[in-house]
């Protein structure tokens, strides 16, 4: 059995500072935890009158604290260094005034929101969606690779 290697992309891609998310490997799935799903798990709270989809979640998480071995962590959205990428994009752009112009947007605070700004302004997102969804594929391909997981 393979792992769906557009879950994977998936779970890096939706990264947030609220969850955590692992590769099962006995069933080569994806899982995706929040903290308060593993919390309730590990205090094995009363959830009965919870919805079905969360006490679904909450028994995913008990069965990941009780076998914890059988479960991979995912590389998080911040390993694949986007800040790298979109200096790499910006590299890749032919006309220098954008080039520039794109450069100028990633630096300081804020440099995430006023790139994709630029990008929009420029008529560069879709190219950037497309080029960044390369990279993070690489990403996760190269990251299957090191961990000797077969995927489709």
């Amino acid at each position: 059995m393979k792992v769906k290697i557009d879950d994977i992309i998936d779970a890096v891609d939706f990264d947030s500072d609220m969850s955590e998310s692992f590769l099962n490997t006995k069933t080569k799935q994806v899982c995706m935890f929040t903290y308060e799903e593993l919390r309730a798990a590990e205090n094995d709270e009363d959830i009965s009158d919870s919805a079905d989809w969360y006490c679904e979640a909450v028994a995913s998480a008990k069965h990941y604290l009780e076998t914890p071995d059988d479960y991979l962590p995912l590389p998080e959205k911040y390993d694949c260094n986007e800040y790298r990428i979109m200096e790499k994009f910006i590299s890749r752009v032919i006309i220098s005034k954008q080039s520039e112009m794109l450069s100028q947007s990633i630096k300081g605070r804020g440099a995430f929101r006023r790139f994709k700004t630029m990008l929009e302004r420029l008529g560069l997102l879709d190219e950037w969606y497309k080029y960044r969804g390369q990279k993070l594929r690489e990403f996760v391909e190269f990251w299957c690779k090191e961990n000797e997981i077969d995927f489709e």
